[in-house]
């Protein structure tokens, strides 16, 4: 049996804030694939179980947030099926966590899209607490405006202090090309009114997402690929049937795995090249070992947002900003 290497880097979460919390990724990262689903629910459970086989001490005992993706409370496309909050809830409560929350912080009504999207059955099914993260206790951390400045933003103390699983679909975004695992719990965890503030042009909104992530990113992602979003996303796209399943605890390697199946180069991507340089996860697929068959024969190339070639000028308009890492 090979000895696993392991990467271990300090990451300070915040500028002027110094932490001793260490971050361990085994190499290569391993992703648990399926591709050619039928079934939504039974190809995001077998992912899931194989994490759990492989990974689940991770979670055993602990506090576990899972957090779907309601951008919208109407808008079912944009947001998390209802068979994907089963699958995760269903695993994740078979590994005896001391409490299990299913946690959003909405734009619009986070309960009101829960019981819209039809969640609530299954988190009383499993034994799940309901927590609008936007009324949650908050501590306040730091994002920067366009000019380089610090602004304060109210974070969740939940998502904080929690083992943290993103339950999100790919689509493609008016700002950061895409939005996956990631963004979807660093947003998420952001209160109203606060969300705003992390929209601040494509440099600053790609580096304010990957200062969150230091304290904020998944401990497992789950990208629930049976159907996701081309076009004008996050809400307002078109749907695109891709049938495939993604798990796994390197955020930045689920996310940039998820990226090149929609048919992107995940270097384009602002907040999960800063997130890699921050030791927050593995970018390069020479780093990855993909369980349960190639990404290659998988990948759909999904319609971009109109405004996709501006956002790729991310890097080119954030030198300045860049040094803010």
């Amino acid at each position: 049996m090979s000895v696993p290497i392991y990467r271990s880097r300090s990451v300070s979460p915040y500028p002027g804030k110094t932490t001793s919390k260490r971050y361990n990724f085994e190499m290569p990262a391993r992703l648990f694939f399926r591709s050619g689903l039928t079934e939504r629910y039974r190809g995001l459970r077998e992912v899931l179980e194989d994490w759990a086989q492989n990974e689940g001490q991770k979670a055993e005992g602990k506090v576990i947030l899972v957090k779907p993706n309601c951008v919208s409370a109407k808008v079912r496309l944009a947001s998390t099926h209802a068979e994907a909050v089963r699958a995760t809830l269903e695993v994740l409560s078979q590994l005896r966590p001391k409490r299990l929350i299913l946690g959003e912080g909405s734009s619009e009504d986070t309960l009101r899209a829960f019981e819209n999207f039809g969640y609530l059955f299954w988190a009383e099914k499993f034994g799940a607490e309901v927590l609008d993260l936007n009324t949650d206790e908050f501590e306040i951390r730091y994002v920067y405006n366009s000019q380089g400045q610090r602004i304060p933003v109210k974070i969740a103390k939940t998502a904080l202090y929690s083992f943290r699983v993103s339950l999100a679909k790919p689509k493609t975004h008016d700002t950061v090309i895409v939005t996956l695992g990631i963004k979807n719990l660093v947003v998420g965890a952001i209160q109203k009114p606060d969300k705003p503030k992390i929209h601040q042009g494509y440099p600053a909104t790609n580096l304010n997402i990957a200062l969150l992530a230091r304290e904020l990113a998944p401990h497992l992602s789950l990208v629930d690929g049976f159907e996701g979003m081309e076009g004008e996303g996050p809400v307002e796209g078109s749907p695109v049937f891709h049938g495939f399943a993604l798990a796994g605890s390197d955020p930045v390697a689920v996310d940039a795995a998820a990226a090149r199946l929609m048919g992107f180069d995940p270097r384009e991507v602002g907040y999960l090249v800063f997130c890699a340089r921050l030791g927050l996860g593995t970018l390069g697929e020479r780093e990855w070992e993909i369980l349960g068959g190639p990404l290659e024969a998988a990948i759909k190339k999904y319609r971009p947002h109109p405004t996709y070639e501006e956002q790729r000028r991310w890097e080119l308009l954030g030198t300045e900003l860049s040094g803010k890492l």
